[in-house]
């Protein structure tokens, strides 16, 4: 049991590892855009203003890209989780 409460705690470790920087990265784009919302407005990337490009459009590729990483790590240390219980 001992080793499955380890595994456990780096599971947690982990979530709140990529978690938390995640949330930051994404509140501080918010507060860029509403910050220097008129510096943002100004920037233009092939024809839509920078704060669009921030909050509309770059978040989703780099939220998908985090998330199907995170996955296959959280299924790794469940499996490893899966092999303690089976060796007990």
């Amino acid at each position: 049991m001992d080793q499955i409460e380890r595994i456990r705690k780096r599971q947690l470790q982990f979530a709140l590892g990529v978690g938390v920087p995640y949330f930051a990265f994404v509140i501080g784009i918010f507060l860029l855009v509403y910050l220097a919302g008129a510096w943002a407005a100004g920037v233009s990337i092939l024809g839509f203003p920078l704060h669009y490009w921030l909050v509309a459009i770059a978040i989703y590729p780099i939220t998908w890209g985090l998330f199907i990483w995170y996955v296959g790590k959280a299924n790794r240390i469940e499996d490893e989780i899966a092999e303690t219980v089976e060796g007990e």
